[in-house]
């Protein structure tokens, strides 16, 4: 089994990773309380779901209960302590896999140990044993009594000797000699224009078809956020009260019957919610009492506007003031009241639509985070942006629960995945360099460092990627000197400057100056061969695009085995290649090469 302790800021994908790197098939997460971790049930769903895939038994221990209440919402065991974990995992039948990571370190260290014994034993030997130093050979001495003297064979070598001497100076002061400086000339190859696929769904580069692997990289991201309910359930109530009519009619009573419109100074309209009939006035000689009578009103328009002050209904219908021969014809002596205006918010389903809307919109800008991320940049691999595939996002509680809740706010998350090509362009350049290396004409070399492989804008074919890559280099003659040597000697220098541009300028000296041709003899010839220089300039260039470099995925980078191709002619050996040194029997294996990428985040 293998306990790991998340922390606390620990996202989602460092515990997965943990699960598909680890060795063990029972694997138990410490988790504590206010992990990042811990904080949505999706998180739960998703280590599960990794542990499914990759055949892991996975466990939960916190000792916080809200994150074990999570945890088994995802259908994962959960154990309070790793003391409780272990005592259930020690009670299952041993695993296949005999020693732990305890045996393992004892090994190690077992190991460390002896070699620290050995190299110990070692050093003390070697200072053990010094330095030895071993004595000048006897040398013989004559018998006593005899003294050795010259003898005539003697006196006849040394002035053969001298005689050799003497003749070699004078051959040496008096034979013509002659130095050859030969530049050879460069001739281009290519260059050549090749589109190469990038295709993650192979394994091997193949040169004939112009394919090379690619790897798939995945990626996943998490996004949550609190989003406003928009919809209202309005819920208005009318006000009520009570209105008095005043009569000063003395002829008749005035009959008003239910629904009779009074209304304020501002024009607010009330109902009377009952027939009242208003006693005619009396006299009392010259003076008329009014008579008056109560009846209920409801406002008009329900909500606020119906609760009035004490005196503010004043208006009557012209109608009734003309019955009612006075001048305050109505009043309400209280003020009316009960008027409500209540607003509840719930959550539509157009509130539900900006929220997907919106979550979906920080996902793929998380996730394209994520692939441009520098921290995930390994060397050699780029990422292909253009290639990136979003699955559709999953949604953390059911977006249908959340219609038409009778809240002011509502929370959403969401969890989604995607997948983008990444290309390691090394791989992309040595194919371009095989290509334009197999064109070299019989009895040539690359210049070294010639081979320019410039990588164009790319374009995505689905899940593969198509690479325009511009290669061209430069080649010179191999040269076999002896032959030139040969060819030269005994011609004036005119004559051997014309023999010689066949492969480059010659600049030709001879010794001393009364001679005007070449010696025949081969010791007195020296010939110098200087390689051309590489430039470092293709002579056209493709169209250029940043690029996003990242991590390979889990399948690793993947291996190169080039097609075999045709090879240059194999130089005979004593003979120089551009370099000016004795050229191999066989081609060499690698050439360096010197490449300019018209990318501004290409390296050469």
């Amino acid at each position: 089994m293998a306990i790991y302790y998340i922390d606390i800021d620990d996202e989602i994908t460092s515990a997965a990773a943990r699960l598909r790197d680890s060795s063990e098939t029972r694997i138990a997460l410490v988790i504590q309380g206010g992990s990042r971790l811990a904080t949505s049930r999706i998180n739960f769903r998703l280590l599960a779901r990794e542990a499914q895939r990759h055949g892991r038994r996975l466990a939960i221990v916190a000792a916080d209960a809200s994150v074990r209440s999570l945890a088994q919402t995802a259908g994962l065991p959960v154990f309070g302590s790793v003391a409780e974990y272990q005592k259930v995992e020690s009670a299952r039948p041993p695993g296949s896999q005999p020693g732990g990571a305890d045996a393992v370190g004892d090994a190690l260290d077992e190991l460390a140990a002896s070699v620290d014994t050995e190299s110990g034993r070692s050093a003390r030997l070697a200072g053990a044993s010094g330095l030895v130093r071993v004595g000048a050979a006897g040398q013989r001495t004559p018998p006593p009594g005899r003294r050795p003297g010259p003898g005539l064979s003697l006196w006849l070598a040394v002035g053969l000797v001298v005689a050799l001497v003497v003749a070699g100076l004078g051959a040496f002061l008096l034979l013509p000699s002659a130095t050859v400086v030969l530049t050879l000339k460069e001739e281009p190859v290519g260059p050549q224009n090749l589109t190469i696929t990038v295709d993650p769904g192979i394994v091997t580069a193949n040169d004939s078809t112009l394919t090379v692997p690619g790897v798939s990289k995945d990626f996943a991201a998490q996004v949550d956020g609190t989003f406003s309910a928009t919809g209202q359930n309005v819920v208005d109530t009318e006000a009520t009260g009570t209105v008095t009519f005043t009569s000063a009619n003395t002829g008749s009573a005035v009959q008003i019957p239910a629904g009779t419109q009074v209304e304020t100074a501002g024009k607010i309209a009330f109902a009377t919610t009952s027939a009242v009939t208003v006693p005619k006035a009396r006299l009392s000689g010259l003076t008329v009492i009014p008579a008056t009578a109560d009846v209920g009103v409801a406002a008009v328009k329900k909500g606020l506007f119906g609760n009035v002050a004490a005196g503010a209904i004043v208006n009557v219908p012209l109608w009734l003031a003309t019955a009612l021969v006075v001048h305050n014809q109505v009043t309400n002596n209280k003020a009316t009241s009960g008027g409500t205006h209540t607003v509840t918010a719930f959550v539509q389903q157009s509130d539900i639509d900006a929220a997907e809307a919106s979550l979906a919109s920080q996902l793929d800008s998380s996730l394209r985070a994520e692939m441009t991320d520098p921290a995930s940049v390994a060397s050699g691999f780029e990422l292909f942006p253009s290639t990136a595939h979003m699955a559709d996002p999953s949604f953390d509680p059911d977006p249908a629960t959340l219609l038409n809740q009778a809240v002011a706010n509502f929370d959403l998350s969401a969890a989604g995945s995607g997948t983008a090509t990444a290309a390691n362009l090394a791989i992309v350049r040595s194919l371009a360099e095989r290509k334009i290396r197999a064109t070299v004409r019989v009895g040539h070399t690359l210049v070294d460092g010639s081979v320019v492989t410039t990588i164009g804008s790319p374009t995505t074919l689905g899940s593969a990627i198509s690479v325009p890559v511009l290669a061209s280099a430069s080649q010179a003659a191999t040269i076999d000197v002896d032959e030139l040597r040969a060819a030269i000697k005994g011609k004036s220098v005119d004559e051997a400057k014309a023999y010689l541009s066949q492969y480059g300028v010659a600049e030709v000296s001879i010794a001393p100056f009364w001679v005007s041709t070449i010696s025949g003899f081969d010791f007195r010839i020296d010939i110098q061969v200087v390689a051309p220089t590489a430039k470092l300039a293709p002579t056209a260039r493709p169209a250029a695009t940043p690029r996003v470099t990242i991590a390979p995925g889990p399948t690793g980078t993947p291996a190169e085995t080039p097609t075999p191709g045709p090879s240059p002619t194999p130089a005979p050996s004593g003979t120089a290649g551009p370099s000016g040194s004795p050229a191999p029997t066989s081609p060499p294996t690698a050439v360096p090469t010197a490449s300019i990428d018209a990318s501004p985040t290409a390296t050469s």
